[in-house]
């Protein structure tokens, strides 16, 4: 996703574990970068505890930019879709590898490479000398109420004394295509009583992005009270304008009442 939800900075073995679970909620494109970032993280561990054989006659050791030029080539030509290109943005020496910073599409991520420019993978290799320390710690469950949504626990953001709610999306992301139409006729339903900062194809609000989203789109943040990432699409059109209407109607305290009165079942449902 693009768009802001491209966000290969920063992986780890955790973080895309996390990323598998929104799979089904981002593009083709997103399953196929992410996919095979998540091969390479393992294949390229492995390859670098077992490249090292006794007796063998040591690589040749390329220059910085030997291998920055050869990286970038070898995932413009077969890692990226037609149309996406990686640029480096810096590349230095770190614990006999090459740590190269990569951008795509105005967004960062970390690469390793063997010295002579032969391996590529996604996530630096374990210390063998350096004992791993881990404190476990319960596992914290997200607050979620109708709709899948995460209840924050900020104050319900206002603009003009109205509650601001915002969508995050782009024309390019099948998923958008179907929450965007539907998310902008519950809102025109409210009138005067709601601000609506419709974000598609726009990247303002970056902040509440940020904040709010894993990364990925579509986005929809609710007052800053209420916010999901991903559509609603094994819900339904039906369900999900009705789920929609009921937490904005949460938000403007049931204004107005001949719309907040059709769905006061779910308003009863809300968390939050």
């Amino acid at each position: 996703m693009r768009e802001r939800s491209e966000r290969l900075s920063g992986f780890t073995v955790d973080k895309i574990c996390a990323i598998y679970k929104y799979m089904n909620k981002i593009s083709q494109k997103n399953l196929t970068i992410i996919t095979i970032i998540g091969i390479l993280v393992i294949a390229g561990a492995v390859f670098y505890l077992t490249q090292i054989k006794t007796g063998e006659k040591a690589p040749k050791v390329l220059t910085q930019e030997e291998v920055g030029e050869k990286v970038v080539k070898y995932i413009n030509e077969n890692l990226l879709k037609e149309g996406v290109q990686a640029s480096l943005v810096s590349i230095a020496l770190e614990n006999e590898l090459y740590k190269l910073k990569l951008k795509v599409e105005g967004e960062e991520f970390d690469a390793y490479a063997t010295k002579d420019g032969k391996s590529l993978f996604f996530q630096a290799p374990l210390d063998l000398d350096k004992k791993i320390t881990t404190t476990q710690e319960p596992e914290k469950k997200e607050d979620l109420t109708i709709g899948d949504f995460s209840i924050s626990t900020d104050e319900i953001c206002k603009e003009g004394g109205k509650p601001i709610v915002y969508f995050f999306g782009s024309s390019t992301c099948p998923h958008c295509q179907w929450e965007h139409p539907l998310f902008e006729n519950v809102v025109s339903k409210f009138e005067d009583n709601i601000v609506f900062h419709n974000n598609m194809d726009s990247e303002k609000d970056s902040d509440v992005f940020s904040k709010y989203s894993t990364g990925y789109i579509p986005t929809l943040v609710l007052g800053c009270k209420y916010y999901r990432v991903g559509s609603g699409e094994t819900r339904g059109e039906e369900e999900e304008s009705k789920i929609l209407t009921a937490l904005i109607c949460k938000l403007t305290e049931n204004k107005p009442e001949d719309v907040c009165n059709q769905v006061q079942d779910l308003i009863n449902q809300v968390s939050g």
